[in-house]
């Protein structure tokens, strides 16, 4: 997103109904959201429509593969981290079952690209977040690489 835009790029993609969770981060990008589908058209129409707003300068799409589904609501007042993770000699449905027994976990899933699994954190502060992606991540057999995004003022649609 171009500097000192990202407000205004949230606004819009708020139009968006294939849009369910828009969150501005930190770390190596301005914004992340989560689609309602993951079928290839959609995603690719989706991402078409993202990319035609002016202030939007580039993307990275990660399609779920495979990974568990969101076992609660997120909720519009905690803290969310999204963990980037990359595993080597595990393979990944095992790594995900691991993350699923970590305090504030919501989701995960396999994708392919860059990294090996996206998964998505809950807890009332982005230092309890921290904490988990410091100390829980690390016991997840085959990870070997992780970063984590930190949301404020993350936006929920129904």
């Amino acid at each position: 997103v171009n500097p000192g835009r990202v407000q205004k790029v949230v606004e819009e993609l708020k139009n968006n109904s294939q849009i369910d969770m828009i969150a501005p981060v930190t770390g190596r990008y301005d914004l992340a959201l989560r689609l309602k589908s993951s079928a290839p058209n959609e995603v690719y129409n989706t991402v078409n429509q993202i990319r035609s707003i002016a202030d939007v300068r580039t993307t990275t799409t990660h399609t779920a593969m495979d990974g568990i589904q969101p076992t609660k609501r997120l909720e519009a007042q905690q803290a969310l981290g999204i963990s980037l993770l990359r595993v080597e000699h595990n393979p990944l449905g095992q790594s995900i079952k691991q993350l699923s027994n970590i305090p504030g976990f919501v989701e995960a899933f396999a994708v392919p690209g860059q990294f090996d699994i996206v998964a998505l954190w809950q807890a009332r502060t982005t230092e309890e977040i921290m904490k988990t992606s410091i100390n829980q991540l690390t016991n997840v057999g085959g990870l070997f690489k992780s970063e984590t995004l930190l949301a404020y003022a993350p936006v929920f649609k129904a």
